[in-house]
């Protein structure tokens, strides 16, 4: 598998933000000692120091940022390497598709917490689905849908 290149515009830009910084901080070190006085030294204190602190900052938040960057796209191509090495996609999980039985009659969907029939629209299009009777879904301690109400689908009655 390819290695993927990583991008080091912005490490390169966090780099010479800094430096600038540092420029700035030396260049009003400089003005500011060539001042007798505090009112003469305060100007190149603020431009030159604060400027200068400014873009250190700017520029080291930008080499943390393209440092995760960098670790991000390495641990994503780790991870497209292991779903390779297993032979599957990455939807296809520990999630198992359960094939429905040829005959639904009597039985129902187990969901997490309640049970639906077969053709309930809260279950439809699940990629995991067991199916079970109604006596093993109230062992299980699972409530009958409120959407499709399986209980009364059972007797044959319908409800409007």
């Amino acid at each position: 598998m390819q290695q993927p290149e990583f991008g080091k515009f912005g490490g390169k830009v966090g780099i010479a933000l800094a430096a600038v910084g540092l420029i700035a901080i030396l260049i009003g070190y400089n003005g500011a000692a060539g001042q007798l006085t505090i009112l003469g030294q305060l100007p190149y204190v603020i431009s030159g120091g604060v400027l200068g602190i400014a873009f250190v900052i700017l520029g080291a938040a930008m080499l943390v940022v393209q440092s995760h960057r960098e670790d991000r796209a390495r641990l994503e191509a780790k991870l497209d390497e292991l779903v390779e090495a297993i032979g599957g996609s990455a939807a296809a999980g520990p999630a198992r598709h359960v094939a429905s039985p040829s005959d639904l009659s009597g039985l129902v969907v187990a969901g997490t917490a309640s049970y639906h029939t077969a053709g309930c629209r809260l279950v439809d299009g699940r990629e995991e689905t067991s199916y079970l009777t109604p006596a093993e879904a109230q062992e299980r301690e699972l409530k009958a849908c409120r959407v499709c109400q399986p209980d009364l689908a059972q007797t044959n009655v319908t409800v409007r």
